[in-house]
């Protein structure tokens, strides 16, 4: 007998901010691997349950570009969290803006610029994390905390950000974690089509640790990925060398060494110089320079704002799955 589809739906176990919670019912990604969820497993309290005790991390191409892949696995193994399953892809423009769709209005044009450069430089890794601890809130909030800022002043020693490489720049975050399991949800409807989400799903309760296949997969992808520090000093240094004994390369010439000054911060002209002399200037030591000199953030509020691990009281994992099983019957399949 066919069952009746019903509508979409964000219980409040999946997410503690009720704007996200109206904007995600309606949000495309985030239905197509709730529908996933709901046909595959289901919604009652031992999914709950699964799908607290995850969260996925994602290797950007910075973070492989500066080889911190294994840096990071080793301190969210030692944070005791397990991998459980991987996947691969690769951002592109339209990947880019659905992920942050509801806090790009807050970003400046050149950080939306600087992310367009180096965002789909290389593929990029998906790491399904199993928390193994009872900490009682939600594995996402926990390793969110663990991520650290996005900016770099307010980064310390034990953030993953920090653990991931040398060169600290706003937008240059190496690692990118949802804030949610909603976001969980949303992020790999986002990333992946419906084979390989399903494939995802089926892993939210395994107990199988495949650090070694991560690692393997992390290799390969890094022998695909030109390596850099992303250090935008020694990345100045390789394009002024370029410069000697050329008098028709006067303007770039001038231009660097206002940058190197902190007279100018205007990277753009500084790349377009660049191509226009024919220099062969790396594709990562452009990004590192207009990581470090581009506008960050406009003075605006994100759509939607960002969840911290406060807003997750520490009994918050049993008390979605009390509430899931107290209203079992009436969320139905969406």
């Amino acid at each position: 007998m066919h069952q009746t589809e019903e509508a979409c739906v964000v219980p409040e176990w999946l997410s503690q901010e009720g704007r996200k919670r109206k904007i995600y019912a309606g949000d495309p990604y985030y239905r197509d691997t709730w529908d996933d969820l709901t046909t595959l497993l289901g919604t009652d309290s031992a999914v709950a349950d699964q799908l607290h005790r995850v969260a996925p991390m994602v290797l950007k191409p910075d973070a492989v570009a500066v080889r911190g892949g294994a840096r990071l696995l080793a301190a969210v193994r030692a944070a005791n969290f397990v991998p459980v399953a991987w996947g691969k892809f690769r951002f592109d423009r339209h990947i880019t803006r659905e992920l942050w769709r509801y806090q790009l209005n807050a970003a400046t044009r050149e950080r939306i610029d600087v992310l367009d450069m180096y965002m789909p430089t290389g593929e990029s890794l998906y790491i399904l994390l199993r928390d193994t601890t009872e900490s009682g809130i939600p594995a996402t909030a926990r390793l969110c905390e663990m991520k650290g800022p996005t900016r770099p002043e307010d980064r310390k020693a034990h953030h993953l950000r920090w653990i991931a490489g040398a060169t600290q720049a706003s937008v240059l975050t190496y690692v990118h974690v949802a804030d949610e399991p909603a976001d969980l949800l949303r992020e790999m409807g986002i990333f992946f089509e419906r084979s390989e989400r399903r494939r995802l799903l089926t892993a939210l309760d395994s107990h199988q640790d495949v650090t070694q296949k991560v690692l393997a997969a992390l290799t390969e992808v890094e022998a695909r990925t030109e390596a850099s520090d992303l250090s935008w000093k020694p990345a100045l240094d390789r394009l002024g060398a370029q410069l000697s004994g050329h008098p028709d390369r006067a303007e770039l010439a001038t231009l660097l060494q206002q940058v190197r000054s902190g007279r100018s911060r205007d990277w753009q002209s500084l790349l377009a110089l660049a191509d226009k002399s024919g220099l062969q200037w790396s594709h990562w030591d452009r990004i590192a320079v207009a990581a470090q000199l581009c506008a960050q953030h406009l003075e605006a509020k994100p759509v939607i704002p960002d969840v911290s691990r406060s807003a997750w009281s520490a009994d918050s994992r049993s008390l979605a799955v009390d509430r899931v099983t107290a209203t079992a019957g009436t969320t139905g399949n969406g």
